[in-house]
């Protein structure tokens, strides 16, 4: 059987789709939060609001919820496995590592468990690093609030505000004392 080879313009299509499924995804999740509440439940669609009597029972917010919160989970799997398909084709491609990728669910490999058989004469495995995770954002070890600590603008402005409605409530009693004098 022939490889099928998938060209570029079709992964963006690919990846296009999945942009609109992200969208129809929270567009679940924010109804299925909405019929926690005690807004009117709406319709399937989400469009157009339900207008009798039966959709703000009980009842309805919880088939509401539980509708939502079902097609919420599915889209975030079918999205999940579609991204993860489009991660191993760039990692086929050669265009990113497999040990960078930050998709990698499983669990920390532990270095004391078994120890696969070696051929004689070569050098040891060396343990599989455990590909980069974002942290803090980003920022990795930077503390935003440390250095928003250090800036002192606002506490300058305070105090020269203070100092200012000091200066007025001390003319204002100088004025009243020399006119009661």
């Amino acid at each position: 059987m022939a490889e099928q080879t998938i060209t570029p313009a079709e992964r963006i299509r690919e990846l296009s789709a999945i942009n609109t499924d992200v969208a129809v995804m929270l567009t679940s999740a924010g109804q299925a939060i909405n019929a926690l509440t005690n807004r009117p439940a709406r319709a399937a669609d989400g469009d157009a609001q339900m207008t009798d009597d039966a959709s703000s029972t009980m009842d309805a917010h919880k088939k509401a919820f539980t509708e939502n919160t079902e097609a919420y989970f599915i889209n975030v799997q079918a999205v999940f496995a579609r991204l993860r398909r489009q991660a191993y084709a760039l990692e086929e491609a050669g265009i990113i590592d497999s040990d960078d990728s930050a998709l990698a669910t499983t669990v920390p490999r532990s270095t004391t468990g078994p120890v696969e058989p070696q051929a004689r004469g070569t050098p040891p495995l060396a343990p599989k690093q455990e590909p980069v995770r974002i942290v803090n954002g980003g920022l990795g070890k930077f503390d935003v609030g440390w250095l928003n600590s250090r800036g002192n603008k606002v506490g300058e402005e305070k105090e020269a505000e203070l100092i200012q409605e000091a200066k007025e409530l001390l003319e204002e009693v100088d004025s009243l004392r020399t006119s009661n004098l």
